[in-house]
């Protein structure tokens, strides 16, 4: 099972802030980790962040 990262932590990997993250979901950027919601929480896979910041370097 994968570990899940808050809102906060993933804005840390991708050096930015945890707004910002929030605006660029809102704009729909293919380039983001998909979320899941656990009631008002809102977290990521670690893998697939991972992954998508592999994607975005390449």
């Amino acid at each position: 099972m994968s570990e899940y990262l808050t809102t906060k932590e993933v804005a840390a990997l991708l050096r930015t802030t945890p707004g910002a993250l929030h605006v660029a979901y809102n704009k729909r950027k293919s380039y983001l980790p998909p979320r899941y919601r656990f009631g008002k929480r809102i977290l990521y896979k670690r893998d697939e962040v991972i992954a998508s910041l592999r994607l975005v370097e390449q």
